[in-house]
């Protein structure tokens, strides 16, 4: 479980993008509303970021609460999330503990990687949306609640809930109010801001100096996938800022397999994207894709559908491994 408390406001979503300031303005319409938001996109693009300023803004007096739901051990699920009385069970202490939904009475609860939620527990999370109340562990008294739900996730709930792997209903409950974050790679223009203003951060955090980055970092900067998004991108900056002793940042700053990806791609001429295509694991998963759906666009799209990807990261797949 996270400490409760919201570390990041508004101001805090840094972009040029369009489409992130889309993003912004409509946390700015929905912060004041209960509905549930279901925040959807890859690991690393931002999604607490985008639910602490959605609690920041609601004017909500209670808690921020956030809670990594793949962390808790399935059988600590129900004590954890809902509390317990004093000796419902064997070690529970004596006076009892309350579980997040009560840390969060009044404020919001932040449901990270929500696809990992055990499915026999599903049905618990939506009585609480619906009714507003729950029970502890081993209580007997049902305890009302007022609570704003954010949940995010980088998986096709969708999909699961066709797989019978999440549940409907809670699925709707949950997606009141969608956000889709788009990952860096398809927002360009972020890159370079990003990581000019990660650059500023860190270097005032180390006491440097820096006139900015080499012409060789931005063009790997640029063409580069970013798997990891945001928080990739941060990390290499952190890394080159304590590394570099030059006044602009070099690759030879960068972390050791950006460093590595980079050259290599520059001994090769220069005209690869910039992508980790040796994986021979995702190339062979791609071609069995492909040959349970087909070749054809409705194809690549279900493939792309049970990767987790879009579909034009998809074909640039494709390309980079020569298929």
């Amino acid at each position: 479980m996270e400490l409760p408390g919201a570390r990041y406001r508004l101001e805090d979503i840094k972009t040029v993008n369009s489409r992130m300031r889309e993003i912004k303005r409509l946390v700015r319409r929905i912060a004041k509303s209960d509905a549930s938001v279901l925040i959807i996109g890859e690991s690393g693009v931002g999604k607490e970021l985008i639910a602490s300023a959605i609690h920041n803004e609601s004017g909500r007096t209670g808690e921020f609460v956030a809670i990594n739901c793949a962390a808790i051990p399935e059988n600590l699920w129900e004590s954890e999330f809902f509390g317990y009385e004093g000796g419902a069970f064997t070690g529970a202490s004596v006076k009892g503990k309350p579980g997040i939904i009560e840390l969060a009475h009044g404020g919001t609860l932040f449901l990270d990687e929500v696809s990992e939620i055990p499915l026999h527990l599903q049905a618990k999370l939506l009585r609480i949306l619906q009714e507003k109340e729950f029970m502890r562990v081993g209580g007997r008294a049902r305890r009302a609640v007022d609570i704003r739900v954010i949940a995010a996730t980088n998986r096709d709930l969708g999909r699961m809930v066709e797989e019978g792997k999440f549940r409907r209903d809670l699925y709707h409950r949950l997606n009141v109010i969608p956000i889709y974050v788009p990952p860096l790679r398809e927002r360009p223009d972020d890159i370079i801001y990003l990581a000019e203003y990660f650059l500023r951060v860190y270097a005032h955090k180390t006491g440097k100096k820096f006139a900015g980055f080499s012409t060789r970092v931005k063009e790997f900067f640029l063409h580069y996938h970013w798997p990891g998004n945001v928080r990739e991108l941060e990390n290499a900056i952190e890394c080159a800022v304590n590394i570099e002793e030059n006044v602009r940042i070099g690759l030879d700053s960068l972390p050791y397999n950006l460093k590595m990806l980079a050259k290599s791609c520059e001994k090769k001429g220069g005209s690869e994207v910039y992508n980790s295509c040796d994986d021979l694991e995702e190339k062979l998963k791609i071609l069995k894709l492909l040959a349970k759906y087909g070749w054809s666009v409705e194809g690549k799209r279900k493939a792309a559908r049970e990767m987790g990807i879009s579909l034009a990261t998809f074909y640039r797949r494709l390309k980079c491994y020569n298929l």
